[in-house]
């Protein structure tokens, strides 16, 4: 599965890899300058983002049935 996700005025999440750890210098939804992306990301499901989701640091879009 996977999460089109968008990044939230205000609010910082660490972007992570398929395996949880954490991309350094970028933000979930956000360009490596740190401006939000206006489409949005397309990111793994993985429960680093939906702890994000639930405390509203960035938005959930859609969910996105991975196609192999």
């Amino acid at each position: 599965m996977k999460l089109l996700i968008l990044a939230v005025d205000g609010r910082l999440s660490t972007l992570v890899d398929r395996n949880g750890n954490s991309v350094r210098g970028r933000y979930a939804g956000r360009n490596q300058a740190g401006a939000v992306l206006p489409e949005g990301e397309l990111v793994s499901d993985h429960t680093h983002y939906r702890r994000a989701i639930s405390r509203g640091d960035i938005t959930l879009v859609a969910e996105q049935e991975h196609s192999s």
